[in-house]
């Protein structure tokens, strides 16, 4: 398969890069400026295939798809941290929708007849009135990335209606090694690392820790973006998910629990959100049905490499 990433410097796209090319296909990526390309360098893509496009940038994204000619893309790019996109909502819709409007326009004019796998958001759904959420629950987001997501899901469904070859997954929350810091694990990792090492004190600063997620490890999340590029039905849209609640507070404990360290546990107000979800957990029930995928790291094999990542041991 020849593939093309937008994102690829990011959290899933590095994870998802790998995992395609230890399959033997053949990948190109897209990163927003040209230092990001030090992001990937480890990952083995020659430099010729790496581009440089903003997504806010149609010709350029252009420009990228016209020299990967890809079967299939993957459009990964995004404003994806949540508080980011509530002090800059207008860049986040700007990025999430715009950005998709883009790679589909880019790939309809340059890589006709080849598919893309637009990557959304459960934050999409908002809170749900009914668990575990399916893909029919109306998208009623509570938050600026997940309106930002939603509209980026009317955009890509439209042009599906129309016949374009293209299929939505909706990841829920994932983490694993090489997410960044100041998302809710690996910084919950990094702090109880700190602390068993002494450099910080046994207080460990955290947000509400009451909401419960859904929560899957990345390395699963990007096989499930290759099931669904390889088996999806076009037009459809997929949960991507595990199916098991895990509160925030449990997820500290069992962190806790790897890293050995009796901790006091502050909550930080300038930590807490708005509107916060108290619970959302998803089926993915259709991706399995469609592909066979399942999710198959364990969770304690996930905390074992957020830890590690975070230098402890």
């Amino acid at each position: 398969m020849r593939a093309l990433i937008t994102g690829i410097d990011g959290f899933a796209g590095r994870h998802l890069a790998t995992r395609l090319r230890a399959r033997g296909d053949v990948v190109h990526g897209v990163v927003r400026r040209a230092e990001r390309r030090a992001a990937v360098v480890d990952l083995g893509i020659d430099d010729a295939m790496l581009y440089v496009a903003d997504v806010l940038n149609a010709d350029a994204v252009a420009a990228a798809v016209a020299a990967a000619r890809p079967e299939v893309s993957f459009h990964l790019a995004a404003r994806a941290f949540v508080p980011g996109a509530a002090t800059d909502p207008a860049a986040a819709l700007q990025v999430n929708a715009l950005g998709t409007l883009h790679v589909l326009a880019a790939v309809q004019r340059h890589a006709a007849g080849s598919r893309v796998v637009v990557v959304s958001s459960a934050d999409a759904y908002g809170a749900p009135a009914v668990l575990p959420v399916t893909e029919d629950c109306p998208l009623q987001p509570l938050n600026a990335y997940g309106a930002s997501k939603a509209a980026a899901e009317v955009v890509a469904a439209q042009w599906a209606r129309g016949g374009f070859d293209v299929v939505r997954a909706r990841p829920f929350n994932h983490t694993g090694p090489g997410q960044r810091a100041d998302f809710v694990c690996p910084d919950f990792a990094r702090q109880l690392v700190a602390i068993a090492r002494g450099t910080r004190p046994p207080r460990l600063t955290a947000g509400d820790v009451t909401p419960v997620r859904d929560f899957t490890d990345v390395r699963d999340v990007v096989d499930a973006y290759i099931a669904i590029a390889e088996h999806g039905a076009s037009g459809a849209v997929y949960n991507v998910c595990s199916g098991v609640g895990r509160s925030i507070r449990s997820i500290l404990d069992d962190l806790i629990a790897v890293v050995g360290v009796p901790v006091e546990v502050v909550v930080a107000a300038d930590r807490l959100r708005p509107s916060e979800v108290p619970v959302l957990i998803g089926s993915a029930a259709a991706l399995h049905a469609a592909t066979g995928w399942t999710p198959h790291i364990p969770w304690e094999q996930t905390l074992a490499d957020l830890v590690a990542a975070a230098g402890f041991g």
